[in-house]
């Protein structure tokens, strides 16, 4: 086995710590997201109006959860797809983009009682709505916060599995190169 799977790795690795970096730099502060993060955040968007459709039928509460929902499951259904297939390093991006999509719902939830966001369409506010009706409107701080730092685990522990399927990688290349 050459290199190339070794550079490859190691490529992904900086690029996803980079943008690790940037995660944690926003925070919570949606309009402190670059360029890189506003555009994943548009595919999370996407994912995440889906969702309102695909829960439609579930009655209004499950209906306004739904974006959220399937926004995180999309990529935490990759991520099983992938450690299912044995495919470390494409879990790894599966699972980073699950951490960052939590983040991205983290910073909608802690907006409820703000409602500062800009929305689509100018519509009402999920959170708001959700976590209104459950009555947990004033933790909508506490409650963002905290899933913001679940978020930050993920991608914590995605960046691990990258960097432990780089090792593996590197030792079959060294192991290759010596027989």
């Amino acid at each position: 086995m050459g290199l190339a799977p070794v550079a490859g790795r190691a490529f992904g690795l900086v690029v996803l710590c980079v943008l690790a970096w940037q995660i944690a730099a926003r925070g919570l502060d949606f309009f402190r997201a670059g360029t890189v993060l506003r555009f994943i955040h548009g595919v999370d968007l996407i994912i995440h109006e889906a969702g309102h459709t695909f829960f439609l039928v579930f009655g209004q509460f499950l209906h306004v959860l739904g974006g959220s929902l399937l926004e995180v499951a999309v990529p935490a259904l990759c991520a099983v797809h992938f450690f299912r297939q044995r495919q470390p390093a494409s879990l790894a991006v599966a699972l980073f983009w699950t951490g960052e999509s939590i983040t991205d719902v983290a910073i909608y939830m802690a907006d409820a009682r703000t409602m500062a966001l800009p929305l689509v369409g100018g519509g009402h506010h999920d959170w708001n709505y959700l976590l209104g009706t459950l009555g947990l409107l004033g933790a909508a701080g506490l409650l963002g916060t905290l899933t913001y730092g679940l978020g930050v685990l993920v991608i914590l522990g995605a960046l691990a599995v990258l960097a432990m399927d780089l090792v593996v990688a590197w030792n079959r290349a060294v192991v290759g190169r010596q027989g």
